[in-house]
């Protein structure tokens, strides 16, 4: 559905109700741990496949390339003190959400691109408030507006010197100061769009904002924070974790969420901590794993309704010999199977090294 974009900026936040999805039974295969050790697994019936070639076409690297350069233009603007338009934006996110290309650009530029720096994180803040938005049952029109808060949410964060942001030791008392600052900064550039776009400063000015009171710079709690705000927030928290910084490596996926699931629960709404647990699983596309009886594989799907138990790419069976032929197997089918732990892809790097040197 096309909305037009004066509604988008006039019209306040509305609750929308979730929409109930249906899934399809399957029969479980009853197999012993036995059976595991050396298992070939045939392909799942309804796996679509996963080629980065299919899933990943045209469209979505145009839209992303889009949203990139557009994020770094932004970025120029802002440091130059220029009045940013979020015209181009719209028109953006409403192309995304017509295409129905959410999940895919989100996997794309979470788990595929691995470019750095504010435009690229950015990007990824937005297609993952917007994951969010569409799992919470958020309608066209209030899509729209959260991904364009998302996207203009951080806009101050230009502002922060570059020795501040690549600085590799600890930050002293003052530098932390002056990152600290950026939400109000946020906040005063955005309001140049004029009254119309109050909303979208007040949404920036809050998404460091924690229910706990924690937050900065006003120190608010629980439903003084808008939903927008406490959304890309905790989707700012998590991007931030799962990439490298300067002063760290970066968490797995897995360690992100259960940071976050652990912290949570007293810093963010419990709706928007259940939405995001509902939209970002516990073991999210493109994680490596290793299960019980040792096979190592790459997460390639998951379903909202079994989080543990995802859809896997094998990699190395159970005896760590690398498969020639990859495999697919759904954990949902196989009730003896479950994950263990992560691996980080340096381990992996590190595995693949050694099969290569024992050859």
């Amino acid at each position: 559905m096309t909305v037009r974009f004066s509604e988008i900026f006039q019209r306040g936040s509305q609750k929308v109700n979730k929409p109930q999805s249906s899934q399809e039974s399957i029969e479980i295969k009853k197999l012993r741990m036995d059976d595991f050790q050396l298992m070939d697994v045939e392909d799942t019936p309804n796996f679509s496949g996963f080629l980065l070639s299919d899933r990943y076409g045209g469209k979505v690297k145009t839209y992303y390339n889009q949203l990139l350069e557009k994020a770094k233009d932004v970025g120029d603007q802002v440091k130059e003190d220029k009045i940013i338009s979020p015209a181009p934006v719209l028109s953006m996110l409403q192309g995304i959400i017509d295409d129905d290309l959410i999940e895919k650009l989100y996997e794309y530029a979470v788990y595929i691109h691995a470019e750095k720096g504010l435009p690229s994180h950015a990007v990824s803040v937005t297609l993952a408030s917007l994951k969010m938005g569409k799992g919470m049952g958020y309608e066209t029109e209030r899509l729209l507006q959260l991904g364009l808060a998302a996207f203009f949410g951080n806009v101050g964060r230009y502002k922060i010197p570059e020795h501040i942001l690549k600085k590799e030791g600890e930050l002293s008392a003052e530098e932390i100061n002056e990152i600290r600052k950026y939400p109000e900064r946020s906040a005063k550039i955005l309001s140049r769009m004029g009254a119309t776009f109050e909303w979208l400063a007040e949404v920036a000015l809050q998404v460091q904002e924690r229910s706990d009171g924690s937050g900065y710079p006003r120190g608010l709690r629980g439903e003084e924070i808008p939903e927008f705000a406490s959304i890309i927030g905790l989707i700012d928290t998590y991007i931030a974790m799962i990439m490298n910084r300067p002063y760290r490596k970066k968490h797995t996926q897995t360690e992100a969420v259960k940071s976050i699931i652990e912290s949570g629960k007293k810093k963010f709404r419990p709706k928007v901590l259940k939405g995001f647990l509902d939209q970002i699983s516990l073991y999210p596309f493109s994680t490596y794993v290793r299960l019980n009886n040792k096979a190592i594989g790459m997460v390639r799907s998951t379903d909202r309704n079994q989080l543990l138990r995802p859809t896997i790419e094998l990699l190395y069976d159970g005896l760590g010999q690398e498969l020639e032929k990859k495999k697919i197997i759904d954990l949902s089918n196989y009730p003896l199977l479950h994950i263990v732990d992560t691996i980080d892809e340096e381990e992996l790097d590190q595995k693949q090294l050694h099969e290569k040197q024992l050859h």
